[in-house]
């Protein structure tokens, strides 16, 4: 007889990044140390909203082309944007704050319909400027090229639950998770089983979930073009622009959810596979469509395809968390 061993686990549900979070960490870990995760969010989001004056992403994009010393958190997040804008072959492309600024989304989201959005949207010139960002790590400093906007996107939810598991594992923690609003990474013990058991779900695509993985040592991230929408310029616009054009994707794959290594990775994958359905992009030093590089789409129509064997990842087993 099959005996289910049940581990005791710490967890939190807040708010921080301008979505929903939840934190949860396995063993002698406790909640001190999940309260120190729930304060590890909140510095990744001051040091890199650009909604935040005062973030270093704010001040990088206006730093008007000069380099600037910045914490080891944002290197590391700008060093993964160019190697997401390379590995995607552009199709995530972290150069275009001043885009999305122009089509109305220059504020947190929660305040966009609070106000008069302009509806002047300037000719749009696809450029490489992202193969120009110069990072030097040995010295933390990094430099924009002249007139580029940074905006990490949610890139930077995949990079901070990847860097915050990691802390409560370094802390004593036998497992953990870390859920920014559906960009997650598992690490270790799941607090049942022999698997993190996660349900992708978006009620903006589909009431119910659309399906539930098993899932270890890895990360998942969702994208979807049915929520951050917003009016301007007499047009429905979301917050995922294709870089050959500078507006919203063309309606066609409503949601892409990816599998990989990272959450980092997993992020920028689905975002670039929602904006060019062709491609999937690769893994670092993987070939294209590697073992832990999988994806599901749903489409406008919501039929549902899988890619590099997503199926061998899904599980009718309960879930202990929701993507949304």
């Amino acid at each position: 007889m099959a005996v289910e061993v049940q581990w005791a686990s710490a967890e939190t549900r807040f708010t921080a990044m301008g979505t929903y979070c939840h934190v949860l960490a396995v063993g002698p870990c406790g909640p001190t140390k999940v309260a120190k995760a729930v304060e590890a969010v909140e510095r990744l989001e001051l040091l890199w909203s650009r909604f935040r004056p005062g973030s270093e992403i704010s001040q990088l994009s206006h730093a008007n082309g000069r380099s600037m010393k910045v914490s080891p958190e944002t290197v590391s997040l700008v060093q993964k944007s160019v190697l997401a804008w390379r590995l995607s072959q552009g199709r995530f492309n972290p150069t275009m704050a001043n885009r999305m600024v122009e089509l109305g989304y220059d504020r947190s989201f929660a305040a966009i319909d609070q106000c008069q959005l302009s509806e002047q949207i300037e000719d749009w010139n696809p450029d490489q400027s992202c193969g120009q960002i110069l990072v030097d790590s040995e010295n933390q400093t990094v430099r924009l090229p002249k007139g580029i906007g940074f905006d990490p996107g949610g890139i930077g939810k995949g990079l901070a639950a990847d860097m915050i598991s990691a802390q409560l594992m370094n802390d004593g923690a036998w497992g953990a998770m870390v859920n920014l609003g559906g960009d997650l990474r598992v690490r270790g013990t799941p607090p049942s089983g022999d698997a993190w058991l996660i349900a992708i779900r978006e009620p903006a695509v589909l009431d119910s979930p659309i399906t539930s993985v098993r899932l270890n040592d890895c990360g998942l991230a969702t994208s979807t073009t049915k929520k951050r929408r917003w009016n301007h310029g007499g047009l429905e616009r979301h917050h995922l622009l294709d870089p050959d054009t500078g507006l919203s994707c063309v309606p066609g794959v409503d949601l892409a959810s990816v599998i990989a290594g990272e959450a980092w990775w997993a992020e920028a994958a689905a975002t670039a596979l929602v904006c060019q359905p062709e491609t999937l992009g690769s893994e670092p030093d993987s070939p294209d469509c590697p073992p832990r590089c999988a994806a599901l789409r749903v489409f406008a129509d919501r039929s549902i395809d899988r890619l590099c064997e997503f199926e061998r990842y899904e599980t009718y087993e309960r879930y202990e968390t929701c993507t949304y």
